[in-house]
């Protein structure tokens, strides 16, 4: 297959391009630098400098999706206009196409959407269920992911990624890995609470996952994938593990400040089915708390390589 991953760059798209390109598809990866594209050719990954928040971008877009039979869209946004525009560019690009099977488009939602908070049976939940009301943060996407799975021009299918870790660490990097190594040995502060529960995925895992629902787009179209170990963590065992493998003398949680924090302490119990179900997919890597020797490890030296 043709590919292109928009957001090539990014902690989503990087290892989606390359999971891709290992199966060997042809992937053009978009980056909205010049100075990340060299980043994307040494991976064998065709790198495409564009914005597709520009008119010229948009039409750069539609050419490129015009010659392709997969588009996934990784770029983090904050709202619904930036996923809508850069939807419409390919799908209208397409729409007429004559010959051969009908695009695959991905879109890259989030599993926060999922979360209704701490409780019993009745607050799990999986890709099966109606959208939950625990974090506000992201009620938005929904906006976007009922255009893409309704589309008749397209093979719609959307992803939502759980917490993610692994590699330079995002949000756990962000809320604990780099707050214990300013620390140096120290004490260091979480934005947490002790009963917040995380819902998490290894980069790579999640990869597997977007390259097994692409090439199986005839099956998938019209389903949302939870990418998401079979288990959640307690975020104080996270934390807890990170104390050891840091060397820190301890962590203090603090409370929220603001709706990005709030969604951060949010508890989202869910577990992943139609992934498995459909396409087989099953996450290899070890959890988070269990594997933190070797999560801090790589999230430090990506720390320092940032220097």
């Amino acid at each position: 297959m043709k590919v292109v991953v928009l957001g090539a760059s990014g902690f989503i798209g990087n290892p989606v391009a390359q999971a891709f390109s290992r199966a060997g598809h042809i992937v053009y990866g978009t980056t909205r630098s010049s100075s990340t594209a060299a980043s994307l050719d040494k991976e064998e990954i065709i790198s495409v400098v564009l914005d597709p928040t520009t008119a010229e971008g948009k039409e750069q877009l539609a050419k490129l999706a015009e010659k392709v039979d997969v588009v996934i869209d990784t770029i983090p946004e904050t709202g619904p206009e930036g996923p809508l525009a850069t939807f419409k560019a390919v799908s209208s690009a397409v729409e007429k196409r004559q010959n051969g099977a009908k695009l695959t488009y991905i879109y890259t939602g989030g599993s926060w959407c999922h979360s209704r908070g701490l409780g019993g049976l009745d607050q799990w939940t999986d890709e099966r269920q109606p959208y939950g009301h625990g974090v506000q943060l992201t009620q938005w996407r929904w906006k976007v992911e009922e255009q893409v799975l309704a589309s008749t021009a397209v093979q719609g299918i959307v992803i939502r990624p759980s917490i993610l870790y692994g590699r330079s660490g995002s949000l756990t990097s962000m809320f604990v890995f780099q707050p214990a190594a300013k620390a140096q040995g120290g004490t260091f502060k979480v934005v947490g609470e002790h009963e917040s529960r995380m819902t998490t995925i290894h980069a790579d895992d999640l990869a597997d996952l977007y390259l097994r629902v692409a090439e199986r787009g005839s099956i998938c179209k019209g389903q949302a994938f939870l990418g998401a170990n079979p288990q959640t963590e307690r975020l104080t065992d996270f934390c807890d593990a990170v104390v050891r493998a840091s060397g820190s003398q301890g962590y203090e949680l603090q409370a929220p400040s603001n709706p990005f924090e709030d969604a951060w302490v949010s508890t989202t119990l869910a577990r992943p089915s139609l992934g498995e179900a459909l396409t087989g997919w099953r996450p290899k890597k070890m959890g988070l708390v269990d594997g933190v020797d070797l999560y801090w490890a790589a999230a430090k030296a990506h720390m320092q390589e940032q220097q």
